[in-house]
């Protein structure tokens, strides 16, 4: 899912987490998830660095595995009601298995019977569940299927989005779903957590003129007597249930293709050309990922479809990304960088949270920061290694920002008191930062076969940080514990003190550097940081290679001459606040002298807060010296 970006977006962003929040916790109405870079009120008030309150989260005890869904759908538009009809198959994990729960929200049931003979079973509805207990004690060797008739008015899950007319074209009446993180159950019941997966199968019923899209192949549209028509769609490969989606409309559908996978975009009439501009790097995205990862596109198709009144940029549902139209549709002739980066974004969900999926929420930056990372691989590709860089330090310092100003948490972590608090700038840019210092620190060769061996390994399977890791570990050779305790386990960033002086009698440059980082239970005293440092003299440039493992460490370099630049990091390779003085002749020789527009920038922005103090101070002493004058 990508958060739309500030300004418009957060706005949104903030109105949602309202309503989730007053929906699940109607005693805490004062909860906002504000994305980071805004500088709405929500943000700017909070106390600096508060703490997410919750209790610690634990997955739910799973007694069974679901094997698949078959899903039948119809709606009564003007109650704003879903008419279902869902069979569940699946297995029990231990003997004595006699009875089991779904999630089930915003429903009147109407029967639960055996599937296909019939049988009425007993069932109740506590809250949020649908509790079946079964005529028999069942085991690991038996399988079940329980057929639910039922009616739902969702709350969350599921929308009935009304027509609306535009200056230029008219946006259709339409219905979409929004599953993540557990408003699925919403409108059908199931397991909605992310540790299960199972296979899929929709039957949904929709007017004369309108289209259904959803996960997987379309198997067969059917027109049914009364003039409506049913679409069948099946989804061959096992998913978790967040990734389950519907979008029903009056859609123009366009096609597309990368090698054999039929690519497919919808959109509402009078908007072809705008979403096809929208939609055309798809191929070359998914060429791109595909090359890199050395693993093929893993479903039949993929489709983008576009949806009004959204809360979020976009969602990858497994082969059927929804995206806002407001992100899509956008004007003028040339293509936002913002749109690029949400259909880069979802598309690489397909690999990154769709094809492996984490266990548990509190894992979630392997979804959200890879597709954070592979925005940047994306533009990496077509504008080179300075728009990476580039967009790596907005990265950093979007993820600053919120550290600074709301608050500090570690990627993983389970205390909240609702998934929806997670979606935040710690788990999406200091995620994709992250993943570029993990590339930084194995090199581009080993990064790429690790993440190779990562997907193999956990393919329609569920996963946590610690697999990532081994996978690393085994491919490099290297133990890797250090960057991940310090990086995803613990919370914060560096904050570095460092000076250099030089002796023109030994030739020598000594680099002081100090870790001045307050410690506390989740930020550490001590980061380990390998660090590159380029130092040009007369005779030119060279880089050293340091490694900082001490709350203050020396480091003397011998050089030629004296140096003319020094750059502390010059690869970006890390996360950090640095305070490094340095006189304006070294930090102008940086700008005109730096080969990369990372460096060039970060020397601009320097000699501008030089000059703009040297300017202030002299303008400081022409009114003191005038104010002697005016009163001697």
């Amino acid at each position: 899912m990508l958060l739309e970006s500030i300004s418009r977006r957060a706005l949104l962003l903030i109105l949602y987490a309202c309503f989730v929040a007053n929906s699940f916790a109607s005693s805490t109405p004062d909860r906002r998830k504000v994305r980071a870079g805004s500088t709405s009120q929500a943000q700017t008030a909070a106390p600096r660095r508060m703490q997410l309150q919750g209790p610690q989260q634990h997955p739910p005890t799973r007694t069974y595995d679901v094997l698949h869904y078959l899903i039948r759908t119809r709606f009564d538009v003007p109650q704003k009601t879903v008419i279902g009809d869902v069979t569940v198959t699946l297995k029990p994990l231990a003997e004595g298995f006699s009875s089991f729960a779904l999630d089930a929200s915003d429903m009147r049931i109407e029967s639960v019977t055996l599937s296909p003979s019939g049988a009425q079973l007993r069932w109740s509805q506590p809250p949020d569940k649908l509790l079946i207990d079964l005529d028999r004690s069942l085991g690991p060797n038996d399988s079940l299927s329980v057929r639910i008739r039922y009616r739902a008015t969702p709350r969350r899950g599921l929308f009935f989005v009304p027509a609306k007319p535009d200056r230029t074209f008219s946006k259709p009446a339409h219905i979409w779903t929004q599953g993540e993180p557990e408003d699925n159950h919403r409108w059908f019941p199931c397991y909605d957590y992310p540790d299960d997966k199972a296979t899929t199968e929709q039957y949904i019923t929709t007017g004369a003129t309108e289209i259904a899209i959803s996960n997987g192949a379309l198997a067969e549209t059917t027109t049914n007597p009364d003039g409506t028509r049913t679409f069948h769609w099946v989804m061959q490969q096992p998913h978790s249930t967040y990734l389950t989606s519907l979008v029903v409309g009056d859609y123009v559908k366009l096609t597309d293709a990368y090698e054999k996978v039929p690519l497919e975009y919808y959109t509402y009439h009078g908007t072809e050309k705008t979403a096809l501009r929208a939609f055309s790097e798809t191929p070359e995205m998914m060429r791109l990922f595909t090359r890199v990862l050395n693993y093929d596109y893993p479903y039949q198709k993929y489709a983008q479809t576009i949806v009004s009144a959204y809360f979020f940029g976009g969602m990858e549902n497994i082969t059927a990304t929804t995206h806002s139209d407001s992100e899509i549709l956008a004007p003028g002739d040339e293509l936002p960088d913002a749109t690029s980066e949400l259909i880069s974004h979802e598309l690489s969900h397909s690999w990154f949270g769709d094809l492996v999926t984490c266990k548990s929420w509190k894992e979630l930056w392997l979804h959200e920061g890879f597709a954070t990372f592979m925005e940047a691989v994306f533009k990496e590709h077509k504008e080179g290694r300075d728009a990476y860089m580039l967009q790596m330090r907005e990265n950093e310092r979007l993820y600053q920002l919120e550290d600074q100003s709301r608050y500090r948490r570690p990627i993983v972590f389970d205390r909240y008191r609702h998934p929806a608090e997670l979606f935040d700038a710690t788990l999406y840019q200091k995620g994709g930062f992250i993943l570029h210092m993990l590339r930084e620190t194995v090199g581009d060769e080993i990064f790429w076969k690790s993440l190779n061996k990562y997907l193999d390994e956990h393919k329609y399977g569920n996963v946590e940080t610690a697999d990532l890791q081994r996978a690393f570990e085994r491919t490099s050779g290297k133990r890797l514990d250090w960057f991940f305790d310090q990086w995803v386990y613990k919370a914060g960033y560096p904050e570095l003190r460092v000076r250099h002086t030089y002796q023109p009698g030994s030739k020598q440059l000594t680099l002081t550097v100090e870790q001045t980082q307050a410690p506390d239970a989740m930020t550490p005293a001590v980061f380990r940081l390998p660090v590159e440092i380029e130092i040009a003299t007369a005779s030119g440039t060279r880089t050293e290679r340091i490694e900082i493992n001490s709350r203050t460490q020396v480091f003397n370099f011998r050089l030629d001459s004296k140096p003319l630049m020094i750059r502390f990091d010059k690869r970006a390779s890390i996360i950090k606040k640095l305070s490094f003085p340095q006189p304006e002749s070294m930090v102008a020789y940086q700008l005109s002298h730096s080969t990369d527009a990372l460096g060039r920038m970060q020397a601009a922005q320097t000699l501008a807060r030089i000059r703009s103090r040297r300017n202030q101070a002299a303008s400081s002493g022409r009114v003191a010296a005038n104010s002697v004058r005016l009163n001697p």
